[in-house]
């Protein structure tokens, strides 16, 4: 039997490089966020900013995209954490008791430990770039559904949110009730502002199964936002994503 070279993690590099100069979607699939992970969101943000002399935005789109990314993974799990401890997260009065208990039982270590659970059970976080000359996209899409519970609260944050232009003024008048998801979303909005970028270019969607995270970057006045065309595009561009793309998976053993 003939013994299959890994690739190493300068082959996922070489890969990732050509995809991107050919203008392909990236996509980097995680089940819990790691140091490896990080190292491949932060190289493909470089490297796709890089061919559009775009460097500039390379801070606020890193940091989104993880705290996006790092929101989801929490999501996916949240939910074996309430499955586990035998809590619906439907419940109100479960629900209150189990984000009480995973809060304090969330450690770094437990994490790790839940993200190799996450895999066996197909929970995923995927970060989906689709860039072109005009401007970018990123799509964040963990495969849970959301109880209407946690879509009213997010609503009402996101809401919240989009008066505050610094996140220290968010900070200051919301700090005895800030969750970190809260602290998150409210990061994400203020370094679209400072940026000049419309922070109605962040959105959030809800659908049955899953949870999408997208942020549109405009490089210049030519970009046509999906929020413009006022249509979904998942379903498009998963299709282009099978055919026409270089997808990442996090390696866990």
């Amino acid at each position: 039997m003939e013994n299959r070279k890994l690739p190493t993690y300068f082959d996922i590099e070489k890969n990732i490089y050509i995809a991107i100069d050919n203008g392909k979607v990236i996509r980097v699939i995680s089940y819990s966020m790691s140091d490896d992970i990080e190292k491949k969101l932060d190289y493909v943000v470089e490297n796709i900013l890089k061919k559009y002399n775009k460097e500039n935005l390379k801070s606020m789109i890193y940091t989104a995209v993880k705290e996006l990314a790092i929101n989801g993974t929490k999501a996916n799990l949240k939910r074996i954490f309430f499955e586990e401890k035998g809590l619906d997260l439907f419940n109100p009065d479960d629900y209150e008791k189990g984000m009480s208990e995973y809060k304090n039982y969330m450690t770094e270590e437990m994490a790790l430990k839940y993200g190799q659970i996450a895999k066996k059970k197909g929970l995923y976080v995927r970060i989906s770039f689709y860039h072109e000359p005009n401007g970018m996209r990123i799509e964040v899409v963990n495969n849970t559904p959301i109880t209407p519970q946690e879509e009213k609260r997010l609503r009402e944050k996101m809401s919240k949110i989009m008066k505050y232009e610094t996140l220290m003024d968010f900070y200051m008048e919301n700090q005895d009730n800030t969750e970190g998801a809260g602290m998150g979303l409210a990061l994400v909005t203020t370094m679209l502002k400072a940026e000049n970028v419309d922070p109605n270019l962040f959105r959030i969607m809800t659908k049955e199964d899953r949870t999408i995270a997208r942020i549109e970057i405009p490089f210049n006045e030519n970009f046509i936002t999906q929020r413009s065309m006022g249509k979904p595009q998942e379903k498009r561009d998963d299709r282009k994503d099978s055919t026409n793309g270089e997808t990442i998976e996090e390696n866990i053993k």
